[in-house]
């Protein structure tokens, strides 16, 4: 499983707001591949890394846009989706909550069946 989450604005404290995609690659004539995004949900992004105190720390305690295992974890007696390392983690709460109940399951069910499940964390360009 591959998504890719979009921030789409500065984090205001501890958050960030952005846009859950799922993405399927598909061959092209040129032997590499095309992306295929499909919007999943707008999410929050809540770091979880290190305490923002400051508003200078505010982007350090983002993940930087890389590439990251995902993870589910339980926060708040809410499941979210986890992802980062070291001090800088965040949880992604997904906005629609069909959308978030169905990822939920499909993410789980691919961590049980050791699949491997990765989250690409871009900026939106302005």
């Amino acid at each position: 499983m591959y998504l890719k989450f979009v921030r789409h604005n500065q984090p205001y404290g501890n958050f960030c707001r952005g846009t859950l995609y799922s993405v399927h690659f598909q061959p092209n004539e040129k032997g590499g591949y095309n992306e295929h995004l499909h919007f999943i949900s707008d999410a929050y992004e809540i770091a979880s890394g290190t305490k923002v105190e400051s508003r200078e720390m505010r982007d350090e305690s983002f993940p930087l846009p890389l590439i990251y295992s995902l993870g589910v974890r339980r926060a708040n007696g809410h499941l979210r989706l986890a992802l980062g390392m070291g001090e800088r983690r965040s949880l992604l709460h997904l906005i629609n909550r069909d959308a978030r109940e169905r990822l939920y399951e499909e993410v789980l069910g691919s961590l049980r069946e050791r699949h491997d499940c990765r989250v690409e964390v871009c900026d939106a360009r302005k």
